[in-house]
């Protein structure tokens, strides 16, 4: 069996999910200042050239049996491909704020939103003085909602049925003294299966200290559902409305990817996110302790 290292591994859930998804946007109106068309132009032949050094390296992981050679020359392009990302990024972000005071950057920001990243943008949009522009209300609401996400904010509540049918809000589980973990998953999604022993293990372990879940899936068929949530041994609430990426809960939290969780503390307020593997374990010995 070929073996893809952790470099590769970080690699292509980095790299390819972010500069792949720039390319399937749809392509913002023109670019009407000199200077962004320009940054636009570099980006994209950056861009493509980074998306072929990695369809190259695909096809070469693929060639034929790995070797230690072989696997250190695939190491190799891969450090250097995530350099030229890395460049790219840098590249983008510091030609929006080089020119933060024009209109016209808001195309950038909309164009290449996946690249410069939710992070980069809520704290650019926060100073922007053309963040009110009607093209940008999209990014506002987007970023309205990640910020849902963020340590402190409040429970997004709705309702959602459980195994049998019955309705269940959100707030039913959670601000009433415990800490909650909320599970966006589903049985179809090989990353979430993987990181489900940890997420019973810390169960397990912190549950009679005021350690709950509670799961929600983006599953649309219900006997897979179930019979994961048996398999795995998710003791915990289970809720779904069997609408996949439809699901309320992903089109309320903006959930674009899974295994995808949010912690939050007695009184309904978020802890963290997206906390996987150790670093659950740690958080919750810094909350709760031994």
């Amino acid at each position: 069996m070929r073996h893809i290292t952790l470099t590769l591994a970080i690699l292509f859930a980095l790299s390819i999910s972010a500069i792949r998804a720039t390319a399937q946007e749809a392509a913002p109106s023109p670019i009407p200042d000199d200077f962004v068309q320009a940054v636009a132009d570099s980006a994209d032949r950056a861009r493509n050239t980074i998306s072929q050094e990695q369809d190259a390296l695909m096809a070469y992981l693929h060639a034929e049996q790995m070797t230690p050679q072989r696997r250190a020359e695939a190491e190799q392009q891969a450090e250097a491909i995530r350099q030229h990302a890395h460049d790219l990024h840098r590249y983008l972000r510091e030609a929006v704020e080089s020119h933060a005071d024009s209109p016209a950057t808001s195309q950038l920001l909309l164009r290449f939103k996946q690249l410069l990243g939710l992070d980069f943008l809520a704290q650019f949009m926060a100073t922007y003085p053309h963040a009110d522009l009607p093209e940008l209300a999209g990014l506002r609401e987007e970023l309205a909602i990640e910020a849902k996400k963020q340590p402190g904010a409040e429970l997004i509540d709705f309702e959602l049925p459980d195994e049998v049918g019955a309705m269940h809000r959100l707030s039913e589980y959670i601000g009433h003294g415990h800490y909650v973990l909320v599970d966006f998953w589903a049985s179809w999604c090989g990353p979430c299966r993987q990181e489900m022993p940890h997420v019973v293990a810390a169960y397990e372990r912190f549950h009679e200290r005021g350690f709950d879940i509670l799961g929600l899936s983006l599953d649309n068929n219900r006997e897979a559902w179930l019979r994961a949530v048996a398999e795995l041994g998710m003791s915990w609430p289970q809720l779904s409305d069997l609408r996949g990426w439809q699901s309320l809960a992903a089109q309320t939290y903006h959930v674009h990817a899974i295994p995808f969780t949010l912690l939050f503390d007695p009184e309904g307020k978020v802890v963290a996110s997206n906390l996987r593997g150790d670093a659950l374990t740690e958080k919750l010995l810094e909350l709760i302790g031994e």
